[in-house]
């Protein structure tokens, strides 16, 4: 019978993500992972399997925590719309602060790993698509409330939203006040703006 494990897969999964986020994927080294983690090589491996297979684990808890965290941000505000502002602004403000160059894990991954290795590029884009699928109940509720425009399909403006805050990422990480962050910002909320007939009823 094996030994009991000593550690929180999830605690430990939690400081994976900062490492491999602060290192990248290539550069991480397994010392770095031991003293990132607190656990050592053997024990790691054999909760999660080699490297790679704890790099996917936590792209995939990532991308768990991402959507939860769209949730709460869209929690904010007197409406859905309301919602759905805050989110691209603190999502804006996150890609122009004094963090932006981590930029996004995902958004890092899918430049740095994902052309070269089909599984990450496949955990990569399921984990977009988890972080689009959670914005469009939000979308659909505003809408259902007239309070933003029938004129975009509800899953076409969620990924258009994921995509174009993944773009502020990325851009974000090259200047510490990007004009182009700030117009794309701007874009994206004028997408919220409702010029509906129910606007006016």
């Amino acid at each position: 019978m094996g030994r009991p494990k000593t550690f929180d897969e999830d605690a430990v999964l939690d400081r994976a993500i900062e490492q491999f986020w602060t290192t990248g994927y290539h550069a991480v080294s397994v010392r770095d992972l031991e003293t990132g983690t607190g656990v050592l090589k053997g024990s790691l491996y054999a909760a999660f399997g080699d490297k790679r297979a704890l790099f996917l684990a936590s792209l995939r808890r990532y991308a768990d925590q991402s959507a939860v965290q769209i949730r709460e941000l869209l929690s904010h505000g007197a409406d859905p719309r309301a919602g759905l502002e805050h989110y691209l602004r603190v999502r804006g403000k996150g890609c122009t602060g004094p963090g932006r160059t981590r930029g996004c894990l995902l958004a890092n991954t899918a430049a740095e790993v994902a052309p070269h290795d089909p599984e990450v590029r496949a955990v990569v884009g399921q984990s977009f698509a988890k972080l689009a699928a959670a914005l469009v109940p939000a979308i659909l509720e505003a809408q259902e409330k007239g309070l933003l425009s029938r004129r975009h399909d509800a899953r076409e403006l969620a990924a258009h939203l994921v995509v174009l805050v993944q773009g502020m990422s990325v851009v974000g990480k090259t200047e510490p006040d990007s004009a182009l962050v700030r117009s794309s910002l701007r874009f994206a909320l004028s997408l919220l703006e409702n010029d509906s007939p129910e606007k006016s009823r």
